[in-house]
């Protein structure tokens, strides 16, 4: 089975995003792609949707700063 790697930079947003919602990463990530692929397979729906939106407490932390 493949298993790819996920970028290290994207390892903290997806925990941090992951454990808010009180969900495993696992299923976090497979709904962003999930969500994304149907997006890319009916492009009507990417005029609605333009931008996925990202959490980072990264970001945010360095927003605080």
């Amino acid at each position: 089975m493949y298993s790819p790697k996920i970028s290290e930079e994207l390892i903290s947003p997806l925990y941090h995003q992951a454990k808010a919602r009180g969900i495993p990463m696992t299923r976090l990530v497979n709904e962003i792609l999930s969500s994304h692929l149907s997006l890319e397979l009916a492009p009507d729906k990417c005029a609605e949707n333009k931008s996925l939106e990202v959490y980072s407490s990264d970001a945010q932390n360095k927003e605080a700063s």
